[in-house]
Protein backbone atom coordinates (compact mmCIF):
# COMPACT_ATOMS: atom_id res chain seq x y z
CA UNK A 1 0.00 0.00 0.00
CA UNK A 2 1.20 3.52 -0.79
CA UNK A 3 2.20 5.23 2.45
CA UNK A 4 1.11 8.61 3.78
CA UNK A 5 1.15 10.47 7.10
CA UNK A 6 -2.37 11.11 8.48
CA UNK A 7 -3.15 14.74 9.23
CA UNK A 8 -5.17 13.93 12.39
CA UNK A 9 -6.95 17.27 12.15
CA UNK A 10 -9.67 17.28 14.86
CA UNK A 11 -11.75 19.89 13.00
CA UNK A 12 -13.11 17.10 10.79
CA UNK A 13 -14.44 14.95 13.65
CA UNK A 14 -18.09 15.83 12.99
CA UNK A 15 -17.66 15.47 9.22
CA UNK A 16 -16.18 12.00 9.68
CA UNK A 17 -19.24 11.00 11.69
CA UNK A 18 -21.41 12.01 8.75
CA UNK A 19 -19.10 10.19 6.34
CA UNK A 20 -19.37 6.96 8.35
CA UNK A 21 -23.15 7.15 8.14
CA UNK A 22 -23.02 7.63 4.38
CA UNK A 23 -20.45 4.89 3.86
CA UNK A 24 -22.89 2.41 5.36
CA UNK A 25 -25.27 3.11 2.45
CA UNK A 26 -22.78 2.67 -0.38
CA UNK A 27 -23.66 0.07 -2.99
CA UNK A 28 -22.57 -3.50 -2.38
CA UNK A 29 -21.12 -5.83 -4.96
CA UNK A 30 -24.29 -7.93 -4.93
CA UNK A 31 -26.38 -4.89 -5.77
CA UNK A 32 -24.02 -3.88 -8.56
CA UNK A 33 -24.35 -7.40 -9.93
CA UNK A 34 -28.13 -6.99 -9.92
CA UNK A 35 -27.77 -3.72 -11.84
CA UNK A 36 -25.56 -5.39 -14.44
CA UNK A 37 -28.18 -8.13 -14.99
CA UNK A 38 -30.99 -5.58 -15.46
CA UNK A 39 -32.99 -5.92 -18.67
CA UNK A 40 -33.93 -2.26 -18.96
CA UNK A 41 -33.31 1.14 -17.39
CA UNK A 42 -36.46 0.95 -15.26
CA UNK A 43 -35.08 -2.15 -13.54
CA UNK A 44 -31.90 -0.24 -12.68
CA UNK A 45 -33.87 2.62 -11.15
CA UNK A 46 -36.09 0.15 -9.28
CA UNK A 47 -33.07 -1.72 -7.89
CA UNK A 48 -31.69 1.56 -6.56
CA UNK A 49 -34.98 2.63 -4.95
CA UNK A 50 -33.83 1.87 -1.38
CA UNK A 51 -30.44 3.54 -1.80
CA UNK A 52 -29.52 7.24 -1.74
CA UNK A 53 -29.99 7.25 -5.53
CA UNK A 54 -33.66 6.44 -5.04
CA UNK A 55 -34.01 9.56 -2.92
CA UNK A 56 -33.36 11.70 -6.01
CA UNK A 57 -36.85 10.69 -7.23
CA UNK A 58 -35.65 10.75 -10.83
CA UNK A 59 -37.44 8.94 -13.64
CA UNK A 60 -34.34 8.26 -15.75
CA UNK A 61 -30.76 7.23 -14.96
CA UNK A 62 -29.10 10.39 -16.30
CA UNK A 63 -31.20 12.66 -14.07
CA UNK A 64 -30.72 10.33 -11.12
CA UNK A 65 -26.93 10.45 -11.43
CA UNK A 66 -26.88 14.19 -12.01
CA UNK A 67 -28.95 14.87 -8.88
CA UNK A 68 -26.92 12.40 -6.82
CA UNK A 69 -23.67 14.05 -7.95
CA UNK A 70 -24.97 17.50 -7.04
CA UNK A 71 -25.98 16.33 -3.55
CA UNK A 72 -22.68 14.55 -2.90
CA UNK A 73 -20.57 17.47 -4.15
CA UNK A 74 -22.56 19.83 -1.93
CA UNK A 75 -21.94 17.54 1.07
CA UNK A 76 -18.22 17.50 0.33
CA UNK A 77 -18.00 21.30 0.07
CA UNK A 78 -20.08 21.78 3.20
CA UNK A 79 -17.58 19.98 5.43
CA UNK A 80 -14.28 20.65 3.66
CA UNK A 81 -12.41 23.42 5.44
CA UNK A 82 -9.30 23.84 3.27
CA UNK A 83 -9.34 25.52 -0.15
CA UNK A 84 -6.23 23.75 -1.58
CA UNK A 85 -7.92 20.37 -1.08
CA UNK A 86 -11.00 21.58 -2.95
CA UNK A 87 -8.84 22.86 -5.82
CA UNK A 88 -7.03 19.50 -5.95
CA UNK A 89 -10.42 17.80 -6.07
CA UNK A 90 -11.86 20.02 -8.82
CA UNK A 91 -8.82 20.28 -11.13
CA UNK A 92 -9.46 17.12 -13.22
CA UNK A 93 -13.07 18.09 -14.04
CA UNK A 94 -12.08 21.66 -14.89
CA UNK A 95 -9.40 20.46 -17.28
CA UNK A 96 -11.73 17.84 -18.77
CA UNK A 97 -14.22 20.61 -19.57
CA UNK A 98 -11.46 22.80 -20.99
CA UNK A 99 -10.44 19.93 -23.29
CA UNK A 100 -13.99 19.65 -24.58
CA UNK A 101 -14.20 23.42 -25.08
CA UNK A 102 -10.90 23.55 -26.97
CA UNK A 103 -11.88 20.67 -29.24
CA UNK A 104 -15.13 22.49 -29.95
CA UNK A 105 -13.12 25.67 -30.62
CA UNK A 106 -11.14 23.74 -33.24
CA UNK A 107 -14.26 22.44 -34.95
CA UNK A 108 -15.22 19.22 -33.18
CA UNK A 109 -18.94 18.58 -32.67
CA UNK A 110 -19.28 18.22 -28.90
CA UNK A 111 -22.63 18.44 -27.15
CA UNK A 112 -23.13 20.43 -23.97
CA UNK A 113 -24.19 17.22 -22.21
CA UNK A 114 -20.61 15.96 -22.03
CA UNK A 115 -19.52 18.91 -19.90
CA UNK A 116 -19.27 18.19 -16.18
CA UNK A 117 -21.55 20.68 -14.49
CA UNK A 118 -20.85 20.18 -10.79
CA UNK A 119 -18.11 22.48 -9.49
CA UNK A 120 -17.28 23.84 -12.92
CA UNK A 121 -18.17 26.84 -15.08
CA UNK A 122 -20.54 26.19 -17.98
CA UNK A 123 -19.58 25.37 -21.55
CA UNK A 124 -20.37 28.98 -22.51
CA UNK A 125 -17.99 30.28 -19.84
CA UNK A 126 -15.18 28.12 -21.24
CA UNK A 127 -15.89 29.41 -24.74
CA UNK A 128 -15.60 33.01 -23.53
CA UNK A 129 -12.41 32.12 -21.69
CA UNK A 130 -10.78 30.70 -24.83
CA UNK A 131 -11.76 33.83 -26.76
CA UNK A 132 -10.00 35.96 -24.14
CA UNK A 133 -13.18 37.39 -22.65
CA UNK A 134 -14.02 37.77 -18.96
CA UNK A 135 -15.33 34.49 -17.54
CA UNK A 136 -15.70 32.42 -14.39
CA UNK A 137 -12.95 29.98 -15.44
CA UNK A 138 -10.07 29.95 -12.91
CA UNK A 139 -7.05 32.03 -13.89
CA UNK A 140 -4.60 29.14 -13.49
CA UNK A 141 -5.98 27.61 -16.69
CA UNK A 142 -4.93 30.66 -18.76
CA UNK A 143 -1.31 29.60 -19.21
CA UNK A 144 -1.98 26.02 -20.43
CA UNK A 145 -4.76 27.32 -22.69
CA UNK A 146 -2.30 29.76 -24.23
CA UNK A 147 0.17 26.93 -24.79
CA UNK A 148 -2.49 24.88 -26.60
CA UNK A 149 -3.41 27.80 -28.85
CA UNK A 150 0.26 28.50 -29.60
CA UNK A 151 0.92 24.82 -30.38
CA UNK A 152 -1.97 24.80 -32.88
CA UNK A 153 -1.44 28.24 -34.40
CA UNK A 154 -0.21 27.07 -37.81
CA UNK A 155 -1.42 23.48 -37.95
CA UNK A 156 -3.90 21.58 -35.78
CA UNK A 157 -2.38 18.86 -33.62
CA UNK A 158 -5.24 17.34 -31.57
CA UNK A 159 -2.82 15.31 -29.44
CA UNK A 160 -1.25 18.51 -28.15
CA UNK A 161 -4.46 19.36 -26.28
CA UNK A 162 -4.18 16.27 -24.06
CA UNK A 163 -0.40 16.51 -23.86
CA UNK A 164 -0.40 20.08 -22.54
CA UNK A 165 -3.50 19.93 -20.35
CA UNK A 166 -2.71 16.59 -18.71
CA UNK A 167 0.56 18.09 -17.54
CA UNK A 168 -1.32 21.19 -16.35
CA UNK A 169 -3.56 19.02 -14.13
CA UNK A 170 -0.57 17.32 -12.56
CA UNK A 171 1.28 20.57 -11.95
CA UNK A 172 -1.78 22.15 -10.32
CA UNK A 173 -2.55 19.14 -8.16
CA UNK A 174 1.09 18.87 -7.13
CA UNK A 175 1.03 22.50 -6.03
CA UNK A 176 -2.24 22.07 -4.13
CA UNK A 177 -1.09 18.85 -2.44
CA UNK A 178 1.90 20.44 -0.70
CA UNK A 179 1.46 19.86 3.01
CA UNK A 180 -1.20 17.19 2.45
CA UNK A 181 0.49 13.78 2.56
CA UNK A 182 -2.64 11.83 1.57
CA UNK A 183 -3.13 13.95 -1.57
CA UNK A 184 0.55 13.74 -2.50
CA UNK A 185 0.45 9.94 -2.24
CA UNK A 186 -2.78 9.76 -4.26
CA UNK A 187 -1.34 11.97 -6.99
CA UNK A 188 1.83 9.86 -7.13
CA UNK A 189 -0.21 6.67 -7.53
CA UNK A 190 -2.39 8.19 -10.27
CA UNK A 191 0.67 9.48 -12.15
CA UNK A 192 2.35 6.08 -11.93
CA UNK A 193 -0.71 4.40 -13.42
CA UNK A 194 -1.05 7.00 -16.18
CA UNK A 195 2.63 6.65 -17.10
CA UNK A 196 2.35 2.85 -17.19
CA UNK A 197 -0.70 2.93 -19.47
CA UNK A 198 1.07 5.40 -21.75
CA UNK A 199 4.16 3.18 -21.78
CA UNK A 200 2.19 0.07 -22.73
CA UNK A 201 0.07 1.76 -25.40
CA UNK A 202 3.14 3.25 -27.08
CA UNK A 203 4.93 -0.09 -26.96
CA UNK A 204 1.93 -1.81 -28.52
CA UNK A 205 1.85 0.88 -31.22
CA UNK A 206 5.60 0.32 -31.80
CA UNK A 207 6.43 3.97 -31.18
CA UNK A 208 9.91 5.27 -30.38
CA UNK A 209 11.20 6.00 -26.87
CA UNK A 210 11.20 9.73 -27.64
CA UNK A 211 7.41 9.61 -27.93
CA UNK A 212 7.15 8.27 -24.39
CA UNK A 213 9.38 11.10 -23.21
CA UNK A 214 6.82 13.57 -24.60
CA UNK A 215 4.01 12.05 -22.54
CA UNK A 216 5.85 11.09 -19.35
CA UNK A 217 4.35 12.89 -16.34
CA UNK A 218 6.31 14.09 -13.29
CA UNK A 219 5.68 13.45 -9.57
CA UNK A 220 5.19 9.71 -9.76
CA UNK A 221 7.21 7.27 -7.65
CA UNK A 222 8.39 5.22 -10.64
CA UNK A 223 11.40 6.98 -12.16
CA UNK A 224 11.98 7.51 -15.85
CA UNK A 225 15.06 5.28 -15.90
CA UNK A 226 12.93 2.37 -14.70
CA UNK A 227 10.66 2.80 -17.72
CA UNK A 228 13.72 3.02 -19.97
CA UNK A 229 14.95 -0.33 -18.66
CA UNK A 230 11.55 -1.89 -19.34
CA UNK A 231 11.42 -0.29 -22.79
CA UNK A 232 14.73 -1.89 -23.72
CA UNK A 233 13.90 -5.24 -22.10
CA UNK A 234 10.92 -6.04 -24.33
CA UNK A 235 7.63 -7.66 -23.37
CA UNK A 236 9.01 -10.77 -21.65
CA UNK A 237 11.21 -8.58 -19.47
CA UNK A 238 8.65 -6.02 -18.36
CA UNK A 239 5.89 -8.59 -17.91
CA UNK A 240 7.89 -10.11 -15.05
CA UNK A 241 9.50 -6.92 -13.73
CA UNK A 242 6.61 -4.45 -13.56
CA UNK A 243 4.53 -6.34 -10.92
CA UNK A 244 7.58 -6.46 -8.63
CA UNK A 245 7.12 -2.79 -7.76
CA UNK A 246 4.71 -2.00 -4.92
CA UNK A 247 2.79 0.52 -7.05
CA UNK A 248 2.19 -2.12 -9.72
CA UNK A 249 1.65 -5.15 -7.51
CA UNK A 250 -1.53 -7.14 -8.31
CA UNK A 251 -1.48 -5.95 -11.95
CA UNK A 252 -0.10 -9.22 -13.28
CA UNK A 253 -3.31 -10.65 -14.74
CA UNK A 254 -4.14 -7.28 -16.30
CA UNK A 255 -0.70 -7.06 -17.88
CA UNK A 256 -1.10 -10.52 -19.37
CA UNK A 257 -4.19 -9.29 -21.22
CA UNK A 258 -2.20 -6.64 -23.08
CA UNK A 259 -2.16 -5.92 -26.03
CA UNK A 260 -5.44 -7.72 -26.79
CA UNK A 261 -7.27 -5.70 -24.15
CA UNK A 262 -6.48 -3.04 -21.55
CA UNK A 263 -9.84 -3.48 -19.82
CA UNK A 264 -8.71 -5.74 -16.96
CA UNK A 265 -5.50 -3.77 -16.42
CA UNK A 266 -7.41 -0.50 -16.09
CA UNK A 267 -9.84 -2.16 -13.69
CA UNK A 268 -6.98 -3.46 -11.53
CA UNK A 269 -5.48 0.02 -11.43
CA UNK A 270 -8.77 1.54 -10.34
CA UNK A 271 -9.17 -1.13 -7.65
CA UNK A 272 -5.68 -0.32 -6.38
CA UNK A 273 -6.58 3.37 -6.23
CA UNK A 274 -9.84 2.60 -4.41
CA UNK A 275 -7.94 0.43 -1.95
CA UNK A 276 -5.79 3.46 -1.18
CA UNK A 277 -8.78 5.80 -0.83
CA UNK A 278 -10.63 3.41 1.45
CA UNK A 279 -7.59 3.10 3.72
CA UNK A 280 -8.78 6.44 5.14
CA UNK A 281 -11.68 4.57 6.76
CA UNK A 282 -9.27 3.59 9.54
CA UNK A 283 -8.69 7.21 10.55
CA UNK A 284 -10.54 8.98 13.35
CA UNK A 285 -9.59 12.55 12.46
CA UNK A 286 -8.43 14.54 9.43
CA UNK A 287 -9.65 15.46 5.97
CA UNK A 288 -8.65 12.08 4.50
CA UNK A 289 -11.89 10.14 5.20
CA UNK A 290 -13.94 12.94 3.65
CA UNK A 291 -11.80 13.06 0.50
CA UNK A 292 -11.58 9.26 0.27
CA UNK A 293 -15.35 8.94 0.56
CA UNK A 294 -16.06 11.68 -2.01
CA UNK A 295 -13.73 10.17 -4.61
CA UNK A 296 -15.04 6.64 -3.97
CA UNK A 297 -18.59 7.89 -4.47
CA UNK A 298 -17.52 9.39 -7.79
CA UNK A 299 -16.34 5.95 -8.83
CA UNK A 300 -19.59 4.41 -7.62
CA UNK A 301 -21.52 6.79 -9.89
CA UNK A 302 -19.14 5.96 -12.75
CA UNK A 303 -19.90 2.28 -12.24
CA UNK A 304 -23.63 2.95 -12.51
CA UNK A 305 -22.98 4.91 -15.71
CA UNK A 306 -21.01 1.95 -17.10
CA UNK A 307 -23.98 -0.31 -16.40
CA UNK A 308 -26.43 2.11 -18.03
CA UNK A 309 -24.16 2.61 -21.04
CA UNK A 310 -23.71 -1.14 -21.41
CA UNK A 311 -27.47 -1.59 -21.39
CA UNK A 312 -28.05 1.16 -23.94
CA UNK A 313 -25.40 -0.23 -26.31
CA UNK A 314 -26.43 -3.84 -25.64
CA UNK A 315 -23.06 -4.91 -24.33
CA UNK A 316 -22.77 -8.36 -22.81
CA UNK A 317 -23.14 -8.43 -19.04
CA UNK A 318 -19.73 -10.13 -18.76
CA UNK A 319 -18.06 -7.24 -20.60
CA UNK A 320 -19.67 -4.69 -18.30
CA UNK A 321 -18.79 -6.73 -15.23
CA UNK A 322 -15.13 -6.85 -16.28
CA UNK A 323 -15.01 -3.06 -16.49
CA UNK A 324 -16.20 -2.42 -12.94
CA UNK A 325 -13.77 -1.99 -10.05
CA UNK A 326 -15.18 -3.47 -6.85
CA UNK A 327 -14.66 -1.65 -3.59
CA UNK A 328 -17.01 -3.03 -0.95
Amino acid sequence: MVAYTPSENPRYAFAIGRVRSREARMLTRSLLDRLIDSKNENQIISALADTPYGETRAEDADTMLMRAAAEEEAFFRRYLEEEPILEFFLAPDLVSNLKFALRRYYGAQIADEVFISEGSPSAEEFSRFIEGEASEVPDWLAEPTGKVIAANYEELDPASIDLILDRAIIERQHLMSKGYSFLTALLSLQVDFTNLLTFLRLKVAEEEWEEFLRYFLPYGAVALDRFKAWWDAGKEGWMSQIPQLDQYAHLGDGLRGVPESFLLLERRMKERELEFLLSARRLTFGYEPLVGYALTKREERSNIRRVVTGLRYRLEALTVRKSIAWFD
